[in-house]
């Protein structure tokens, strides 16, 4: 009995840690989420790529990330909330394409899911990180460099 105790004490403590990095930044990530509202209702672009960790960013990747945007951007948000990463491939965002291995620009914290009020329920989803001047970022593929 006193093992089980033991157990779920330290399950507990566990998901104590998991959900305080949503808790102690709620308030810079609740700022996050404005700006990207806002520069989603202004339609600016360009205030939406300053959301992004774009440095080290591939020209090519760059234009296919604004072709992205183009289509969500000025769509009508419902909701923005954020949630604990859940360890699915595309939050680590590691990869490899054309013989290049890629790897996300910043460690990756928690995602950000915005939800649009469309007809068609559309659901965006980024993956968040700190970079060093422990600003929020979207994470970005970077190309990783072979060891």
């Amino acid at each position: 009995m006193r093992l089980i105790r033991t157990l779920l004490l330290w399950y507990l403590l566990g998901l104590n840690v998991a959900c305080s990095d949503l808790i102690l930044h709620q308030k810079s990530l609740k700022d996050f989420a404005a700006d990207f509202e806002t520069a989603n209702v202004q339609e600016d672009i360009e205030a939406l790529l300053e959301l992004f960790d774009r440095r080290r960013m591939d020209p090519k990747d760059l234009t296919i990330l604004k072709t992205a945007l183009s289509f969500e951007i000025g769509l009508p948000i419902k909701r923005i909330y954020f949630e604990e990463l859940s360890g699915t491939p595309e939050e680590s965002i590691a990869y490899e394409k054309a013989g290049t291995a890629y790897r996300g620009s910043l460690k990756p914290k928690c995602c950000m899911v915005v939800d649009y009020a469309n007809h068609d329920g559309l659901r965006s989803k980024f993956t968040l990180g700190r970079n060093q001047n422990r600003e929020w970022k979207i994470v970005t593929a970077m190309p990783n460099p072979k060891k």
